[in-house]
């Protein structure tokens, strides 16, 4: 890891918003490995249903759990409530770490919320974390360069005097990221052997042939199970033989085909658990044939069959690697399963077009 510090002293103890771009699932350990005091990130709900994840969350890096996809006006006060009993609160203003590798929109609560609390705002933004250890990968841990840098973007006692719309412009332009630009100049290699595994839980079209769900990935190759081999990663994590060297680009291309995936019936299956939010634990349902048609989202395990009628689901999120959860009748639910992406995006689709 390659860290710069600039104008901003690692070994502060005084109470700041650390604020970074978010482009794996590890930012917080990341941002957090050189400080002498971190800033208590906001971390999803759902992380704490891991029991690694809880006890690095709870014992190691303490940290403030935030449903995604809802206003949370407990997480707000406790926000308020550490940065008074001094200490610092770490934010990553996307919610969601980088699905393809770049930055995602910002809630305008959080410039609210920095110009109340008049706090210094630091921004850590790092470079080539995605390349390392891209969301959808079946590998953890990777090893790879992550260029990471600290700087101060404005002072506390300046931030109470700065109009909301130059925080919104500033935070978005500090955090803003695309690491395939960036590693298309810098070239750094990132060899690893199985660079492309797992990439099929995001991408569900083929670019070639255009059907949905025919994708397989082993070792750096990309497969379709009509057209065969489609493409690769290279040693820079750049695509190669497919029109496009990127995932922004190839997922700009699968949106194209939401509105006709949503008139199809789509399938797939996984593991259902139902959430405690209060003890942060998953009880597993069973695993699941599942299913999408019209408006229902069907998820039929061993024991029960459940009708999700797509109108009635509150803060659909797409959580870790390949988690789809959501709100349902005062209960919460996450789907562990094979095509997240698909039923994230088609779901959200067909939501959006009820309004």
């Amino acid at each position: 890891m390659d860290t710069n510090f600039n104008d901003f002293n690692p070994k502060r103890e005084d109470p700041y918003i650390l604020v970074g771009n978010h482009p794996c699932l590890h930012d917080g350990v990341y941002a957090s490995t050189f400080l002498i005091k971190p800033p208590k990130p906001i971390i999803n709900t759902f992380m704490f249903t891991s029991k690694v994840w809880k006890f690095i969350l709870t014992k190691l890096y303490p940290a403030i759990a935030k449903r995604k996809g809802q206003n949370d006006i407990i997480t707000v006060r406790s926000m308020m409530q550490t940065i008074k009993e001094g200490r610092g609160v770490m934010l990553f203003p996307e919610g969601n770490s980088s699905f393809f590798g770049k930055e995602s929109d910002i809630p305008y609560s959080t410039y609210k919320f920095m110009k109340k609390m008049k706090k210094d705002v630091v921004v850590c933004k790092s470079n080539g974390a995605y390349l390392v250890t891209p969301r959808w990968a079946k590998s953890r841990v990777r090893r790879g360069l992550i260029e990471v840098n600290f700087y101060t973007l404005f002072k506390g006692d300046e931030i109470a005097d700065v109009p909301l719309e130059e925080i919104e412009n500033k935070i978005k332009e500090a955090i803003k990221f695309n690491d395939f630009d960036w590693n298309r100049l810098k070239k750094h290699n990132y060899g690893f052997r199985k660079r492309a595994e797992g990439l099929e839980r995001f991408m569900y079209i083929c670019p070639k042939c255009m059907a949905h769900q025919t994708l397989s990935t082993k070792g750096n190759k990309i497969y379709c199970d009509n057209c065969g081999e489609i493409g690769k990663f290279n040693d820079y994590v750049l695509l190669e033989n497919m029109g496009f060297d990127n995932l922004i680009e190839w997922d700009k291309l699968q949106k194209t085909k939401l509105d006709e995936l949503s008139k199809k019936e789509l399938f797939s299956s996984g593991i259902l658990y139902q959430v405690d939010t209060i003890k942060f634990k998953g009880l597993k349902l069973g695993k699941s044939n599942i299913s999408l048609k019209d408006n229902i989202f069907k998820v039929k395990t061993k024991n029960n069959e459940y009708g999700f009628v797509l109108e009635k689901i509150k803060g659909l999120t797409l959580t870790r690697k390949d988690e789809v959860s959501f709100d349902y009748e005062e209960e919460t639910y996450f789907i562990k399963m094979n095509d997240p992406m698909l039923f994230y995006d088609v779901i959200k689709y067909k939501m959006e077009a009820m309004i």
